[in-house]
């Protein structure tokens, strides 16, 4: 969320009938149980909660910081573990893992599966050297960040990141015979503390039937939003009937900026 005012998001996170915390155990099939976290801007600063333990087993902690928390952008994130190295499960759940990462003013939550982090991780130079879990999404977190700092633009970095998959991936594929592309999903919420942007980016051929969590009427990886003038609202799925949720088609980037009394929005292809 990027509010034109200091606000909090309890209807989105916790009161809707689809908030993220319903989204969580939504589907026993697919819990969103390894972890949480929430990030937002106080006074210019970035601050960050994260819990490698399930949410729904910490409704009373995870409700009482959204309840807390007032601030012009916020963004929030429920894991269900992705696991591309086939590592035991207990080395993916600790709070290293847990997102949104940060990194000074930067605050990222990604929904996907980078299927060959360990390549990326060498396209990442000395910023390799920051990885501290064993999320797949991390690697890809990183590589966003290397290009900010050396200059690009976030849409120039996320081009430059998919081209890069694919890349490595032509020249590892024989190496991991059991899979059959570089990623699933690059499905992004980012901020730098003054805009947010949010990326939408799936193959709709191969991921367009699985079926969102709660409503279970749309592609679980078609991302939606709300924008009003005060604020914009970007979700992995609608948390209500009582919005305007308008989808993001793959391949297209939003970016929410305060610009006086309105939240200006545009949509962009990458």
């Amino acid at each position: 969320m990027v509010s034109t005012k200091p606000s909090n998001a309890v209807r989105y996170l916790l009161s809707d009938p689809c908030s993220l915390y319903a989204q969580s155990r939504a589907d026993p099939l697919r819990l969103q149980g390894d972890g949480w976290g929430l990030g937002f801007y106080e006074d210019g600063c970035l601050r960050v909660f994260r819990s490698e333990r399930p949410i729904y087993e910490e409704y009373y902690c995870f409700k009482s910081i959204v309840e807390g928390v007032k601030s012009n952008i916020i963004v929030a994130h429920v894991r269900r573990a992705s696991n591309p190295r086939g590592l035991p499960k207990e080395r993916l759940i600790s709070i290293e893992n847990i997102q949104p990462f940060s990194y000074e003013s930067y605050l990222f939550a990604h929904n996907g599966t980078i299927t060959i982090p360990d390549e990326v991780s060498n396209m990442l130079g000395e910023w390799r050297f920051k990885i501290r879990g064993l999320n797949d999404s991390e690697v890809y977190f990183w590589y966003i960040v290397k290009e900010i700092c050396e200059g690009r633009s976030l849409k120039e970095a996320l081009r430059n990141f998919e081209e890069d998959l694919w890349r490595v991936w032509r020249e590892v594929r024989e190496r991991h015979p059991n899979k059959n592309r570089p990623y699933i999903g690059l499905n992004i919420v980012f901020s730098d503390g003054v805009c947010l942007y949010a990326y939408c980016k799936y193959d709709e051929n191969l991921d367009g039937s699985m079926r969102t969590l709660c409503y279970r009427d749309s592609p679980a990886m078609r991302m939606v939003y709300v924008a009003d003038g005060d604020r914009l609202i970007v979700a992995s799925e609608r948390t209500n009937d009582d919005e305007d949720w308008r989808p993001l088609r793959s391949g297209q980037l939003i970016i929410g900026r305060i610009e006086g009394d309105a939240v200006k929005v545009s949509i962009e292809d990458v």
